[in-house]
């Protein structure tokens, strides 16, 4: 009897360890299969000069247009000249006109404008042909046409008849990095394919007439903008890549009304509809980053950094009292070398700063993306991230934080690491002027 149960043991024994074994080899199987997302290139469009909107030019508009009182326009100009926006931002041929053209073929016009132009330095840039694109993403919030702006791309550039293509709208701002998510999951399913990602916002379709004060802040915000994003899972594609995709977290704190109405695109009591920018949009974003930010965390933070974090955290609860100095901010900053906070404002992009202890070296380029281009949406963290590759500043082996918030509300990151040698050199959409940035932003003023 004693011998049969030794065996019985030995054979449990024999089990665990192939069990232990086998489970080993499936961990490094599934290692080695995940598919790789490379960023191939990305390129942002630079209107036309002729489009650009000094602050004065501005004003003098919508003071002419006639649809604003004394009032609203004394507001507009207050928020414009504490905006952090410069006077070289753009708005569409639309807005220029007088009075202003926000009829749907002035929107679809501006549409075309900004992605045929930047799809075609794209696709011309690396001799691309259309044809080989296998998945299209395309957002933009405030216009939704039909057919689809993906459906316009297939059309212009004629793709293939069985390319996968989607069109995201009302997402609001972080829809860029949620069409990177989308991309991400599709390239893990089919291989050896392209995704083509292009994000923008309809300015013309953003304009509001009344007389809301906190709807009036978009029209002081949004300007003309957009971007082309191509993205790869075939391994040969490794040697041309700038960046492969590390991590991406998505936050949505919608389910509270609070949060969600926060950020709305909605008709004012005299039937004038505009976006919504409510003044607890600042706090809400805060709660928005402390969640997406908990996540990010433990993906990303050296172990040192996150012990700190858990040991806070447990003392806190031991300790009463040292609940009063606050939560622990952990230091990002050994995490990552580069931070391209969404240009969404000058308090978003403060917020941030405050909340993440982050440097005034490190929001640079998000204020310089704001007072140059102002809010492009969903397209404004590539802008920042073109900033820093004109700076010169990001290096093999470089990690970059692309933090956006959206309508919803939303708190996105997506975290690439750098795998090449950039070329500070090659041209992109700040090449003509960065030697002219940073300069100096008057400091914040709420409003």
């Amino acid at each position: 009897m004693g011998f049969f149960l030794a065996n019985v043991v030995l054979v449990f024994s024999q089990l665990k360890i192939l069990a232990v074994i086998l489970t080993m080899a499936t961990a490094v199987y599934l290692f080695y299969k995940t598919k790789r997302v490379y960023l191939v290139d990305f390129m942002c469009y630079r209107p036309p000069d002729a489009y650009r909107v000094p602050t004065s030019s501005f004003i003098e508009h919508i003071e002419r247009l006639g649809k604003f009182n004394s009032e609203t326009v004394e507001f507009q100009t207050k928020v414009l000249e504490r905006s952090g926006i410069g006077s070289e931002s753009y708005f569409p041929t639309g807005i220029h006109l007088f009075p202003n053209d926000q009829t749907l073929n002035s929107a679809v016009e501006e549409v075309e404008m900004v992605l045929f132009s930047i799809t075609q330095k794209l696709f011309s840039k690396h001799k691309i042909d259309p044809k080989s694109i296998d998945i299209l993403i395309t957002n933009c919030s405030v216009i939704c046409p039909t057919p689809s702006l993906a459906s316009m791309i297939i059309n212009k550039f004629g793709l293939r008849s069985n390319v996968k293509s989607f069109n995201l709208s009302g997402m609001g701002c972080s829809a860029g990095l949620l069409s990177v998510s989308l991309a991400k999951d599709l390239l893990k399913v089919h291989e050896n394919s392209l995704a083509l990602i292009l994000s923008m916002e309809s300015v013309c379709s953003n304009i509001y007439n009344g007389k809301v004060k906190s709807m009036l802040l978009a029209n002081c915000l949004f300007r003309m903008g957009g971007a082309a994003v191509l993205l790869s899972n075939r391994k040969r594609d490794k040697r041309l890549a700038k960046y492969e995709l590390k991590h991406l977290v998505r936050t949505h704190i919608g389910a509270k009304d609070s949060y969600y109405k926060c950020v709305i695109q909605e008709p004012d009591k005299e039937g004038f509809t505009g976006v919504n920018l409510s003044k607890s949009l600042k706090q809400v974003a805060g709660e928005a980053l402390r969640v997406n930010v908990a996540t990010l965390a433990v993906l990303v933070l050296p172990y040192s950094e996150q012990v700190k974090y858990v040991l806070v955290i447990v003392w806190k609860k031991i300790w009463p009292p040292s609940r009063k100095r606050g939560p622990y901010i952990p230091n990002f900053k050994k995490a990552f070398e580069h931070f391209c906070i969404h240009s969404g404002g000058k308090s978003v992009i403060e917020t941030v700063k405050e909340k993440l202890k982050l440097r005034e070296k490190d929001i640079e380029a998000s204020r310089m993306t704001l007072y140059k281009f102002g809010n492009t949406s969903s397209a404004s963290t590539w802008y920042s991230l073109s900033y820093l590759e004109a700076k010169g500043r990001v290096k093999r082996g470089d990690r970059v934080w692309q933090l956006a918030f959206g309508s919803g509300l939303k708190c996105n990151s997506a975290v690439w690491k750098c795998i090449k040698n950039l070329d500070p050199e090659s041209s992109n959409v700040w090449s003509d002027w960065i030697h002219r940035y940073p300069v100096e932003v008057p400091d914040i003023i709420d409003h």
